[in-house]
């Protein structure tokens, strides 16, 4: 008897330790997936560098300014970017050229630029940066009130001509590099004084905010030797016209190249609507 009850606890004490087993495995397994290197890696963040260090990228009135985009770790797979004016945004500004920016696991912490074009002073501006399987980032910026400074590169010569009738009208430009330099990039503005809709355009993509409107260089021509020359166009629709449009030419570089002399810039706030 007493053989067989010291059986009977031994049988039970395997199950015991065979149930502990079973246990501990099924522990083992779910700890397995929060291992380091097993959980999920985190998405690729937009990084955006307004220069210097600089929260938000600052430019006078009718001028540009350059930012760059990169991500904060590699994504997938080649991953394409847009730019896109923010909600509730005051003003006039435009993204110049480049709408779009791709990055793929190889060049994901290569710098790419993208060029705001501003219209007139506005105050600020957000645009948004965004794409499938990445955390958006946001490009912060602010025409101030300040002069243009005296070194701008002012060789992107534009002439155009406007024919209107009742109900619309059409306006045809020629872009022509008058430096001793390569222009690298262009764009151009276009301020209306009445109620006019941009409706299409030729050679160049484009965009309206209120009274004013921006056209891209063409991709085949965003470099202008000098001499070169390009035409592009728009045409809208009107019903009350006070003249115009006005046309203007923002070359790329911004600055001359080489030493140049630095101008404080002092900013007014807008307040935002």
């Amino acid at each position: 008897m007493v053989l067989s009850a010291r059986r009977h606890r031994g049988t039970g004490g395997a199950l015991r330790r065979g149930a502990a087993v079973v246990v501990l495995a099924g522990l083992s397994a779910l700890l397995s997936g929060f291992a380091p290197g097993s959980a999920q890696a985190a998405a690729p963040a937009v990084v955006v560098d307004h220069g210097a260090g600089a929260s938000r990228a600052i430019m006078p009135g009718a001028a540009s300014a350059v930012v760059t985009v990169s991500l904060s770790s590699p994504p997938e797979g080649a991953t394409t970017l847009t730019v896109a004016l923010g909600e509730r945004t005051p003003g006039v500004v435009f993204v110049s050229s480049r709408h779009t920016l791709t990055f793929t696991p190889t060049t994901w912490n290569v710098p790419q630029p993208v060029r705001i074009v501003s219209v007139r002073n506005f105050g600020s501006a957000d645009f948004t940066v965004s794409g499938p399987g990445v955390t958006t980032g946001v490009i912060h910026v602010y025409a101030s009130t300040a002069p243009t400074p005296p070194n701008l590169n002012r060789s992107c010569g534009i002439t155009y001509t406007t024919h209107a009738w009742n109900g619309g009208f059409v306006t045809a430009a020629t872009v022509t590099n008058t430096g001793p330099t390569t222009l690298t990039d262009w764009t151009v503005t276009a301020l209306f004084g009445g109620d006019e809709r941009v409706t299409a355009s030729w050679n160049s993509e484009w965009g309206q905010y209120a009274d004013a409107a921006a056209l891209s260089a063409p991709p085949w021509a965003r470099t202008l030797a000098p001499g070169q020359s390009v035409s592009l166009g728009l045409q809208g629709t009107v019903t009350r016209t006070a003249g115009g449009p006005w046309l203007n030419c923002v070359p790329e570089p911004y600055l001359l190249p080489g030493p140049t002399t630095t101008t404080s810039l002092t900013t007014t706030a807008v307040p935002n609507s």
